[in-house]
Order: C-alpha cells, then structure tokens, then sequence
C-alpha cells in the first residue's frame, strides 16, 4: 500500500490524492444513469460471468437503489453560472441540495471563502429552482 500522509489531503480544503487530479465528480443521477446502462447491456448481450456477477450482486443493487432513493437532480449539469466552483463543490451542491447558503457552506467548507451569502444563495436557489420543475 502506497504511503499517503493523511493531513495532505483534505477534501474540505479541496485537497485531493494525486490520483484525483484527473478524476471527474459525478452526480448521483450520472452514476445511476451509468449503472442503468450497465444492467441493460448486461442483459442484452452475452458477457463474462464475472460481469454478469457484478450487476446481480447485492453491493450492485445496494448502489442502484442508493442512486434512485437520492436522485435529486436527474441529470442536471452543472451550472455555468458558478464559473468560481471547483468541479467536486458543483457535485456536491447537485447531489445535496442545500435549501439555505448557511447550510451549503456548512456541508462545503471550502464555499466558505469563495463566495458570499449572496452569491451561496443564488446557486443553491437555482438548484432548487431546477428541481423544482421535475416534480
């Protein structure tokens, strides 16, 4: 196992693993549109057995069903309007759904110094102005 020093990498602070550095964020409805995408070739084409034993194990389903019960966004990309926003703090906006900046900026320190209350609330209003036109 690779030695890491812990107090390198913060995700509060937007420190991350090298390995990350080109990692992409995904929201919950990505990784469910994903893993739909994998059941249906699973079931339409012939495959390993060891991939036919990834979409029907419990973990595999665990995850779909953690993806339908959190899907907030369905497919929502992130906003162009929050050009200040680290990639991984747009996912996480998307995929928690703050209703107030107090509590986006809690869940996401590092919000904190890169945006005021004012601008906090614009995006987390129009978030919940996008879900707002699913339901």
């Amino acid at each position: 196992m690779a030695n890491v020093n812990q107090d390198d990498d913060d995700a509060a602070q937007l420190k991350f693993p090298k390995e990350f550095d080109k990692a992409e964020p995904m929201m919950i409805s990505e990784v469910l549109l994903l893993l739909e995408e994998r059941r249906k070739q699973q079931n339409s084409e012939d495959i390993d057995d060891d991939d036919d034993e990834l979409t029907s194990s419990e973990a595999f389903n665990d995850i779909v069903a953690y993806c339908e019960r959190f899907n907030q966004t369905n497919g929502m990309a992130t906003s162009s309007s929050a050009p200040v926003l680290h990639k991984f703090e747009a996912a996480l906006l998307a995929n928690l759904c703050p209703q107030l900046a107090a509590e986006a900026k809690t869940l996401i320190p590092s919000l904190d110094s890169k945006l005021d209350d004012d601008e906090c609330q614009k995006i987390v209003d129009e978030i919940q102005n996008y879900r707002s036109f699913q339901y």
